[in-house]
């Protein structure tokens, strides 16, 4: 998920690239998603939009990259 000044976007890959990123369907579609944010200067994917939740390193090794289910 990537905010644009054309609204919220999600995206099929950890760099929001042209053409990897669609208008945002949380809220309407159960998909698998991941929340991509960047805290005290590290990247960081959570488990719901916010630091509260469950929150590893982007670029931490396998499994401990992604410790949560991530259906929403």
């Amino acid at each position: 998920m990537v905010e644009t000044p054309a609204g919220l976007m999600e995206c099929t890959e950890v760099y929001a690239r042209e053409g990897t990123c669609r208008p945002s369907s949380y809220g309407t579609t159960k998909l698998s998603r991941i929340w991509v944010v960047k805290a005290g200067g590290q990247w960081l994917q959570c488990q719901f939009p916010d630091l509260g939740s469950r929150c590893v390193k982007v670029f931490a090794p396998p499994p401990t990259n992604l410790p949560y289910p991530a259906f929403q």
